[in-house]
């Protein structure tokens, strides 16, 4: 398995998001993108109708629905990706395998039942919402990845 770890690095506004929403094929916001991108030989546009939980884009605003707590978005992703072959385990028993797993390894677990919250509803501090938007795109287990910031 090739395992690949590139940083980007750049002044604000010279391109640095807009190259990783390209490479995530995030192409929809932009009028016009040249050149090719393949991705281990597929076009963007079979990767947008057949594996778009494979590639990911993590913008720099950590964006959640407010009203879940910390399990129910950690369980939820850990869900909606959930392998075919579990090993005998059901889809919810991963889920929730899963959930936990995450939970501990990045320190939320006394927060587990606190909503995320926003700029209305009070919750989990920004530090814990990165956490959480980590442990996200963890339990989607996606092939390819791009952080922003």
């Amino acid at each position: 398995m090739l395992n690949i770890r590139a940083v980007v690095l750049g002044r604000p506004g010279s391109g640095c998001s807009t190259l990783l929403k390209v490479l995530s094929n995030r192409r929809d916001e932009y009028h016009d993108v040249r050149g090719d991108v393949s991705y281990d030989g597929l076009l963007p546009n079979a990767i947008e109708k057949h594996h778009r939980g494979d590639v990911q884009y993590c913008p720099e605003d950590d964006i959640h629905f407010p009203t879940l707590t910390v399990a129910q978005t950690i369980r939820f992703a850990a869900r909606m990706r959930a392998p075919r072959e579990r090993l005998g385990y059901s889809r919810e028993a991963y889920a929730d395998a899963l959930t936990e797993l995450l939970l501990s390894t990045f320190g939320l677990q006394h927060a587990r039942k606190t909503p995320i919250g926003d700029a209305i509803i009070r919750g989990i501090s920004g530090g814990e919402k990165k956490r959480v938007s980590i442990c996200e795109t963890l339990a989607g287990r996606a092939c390819m990845t791009a952080w922003d910031k």
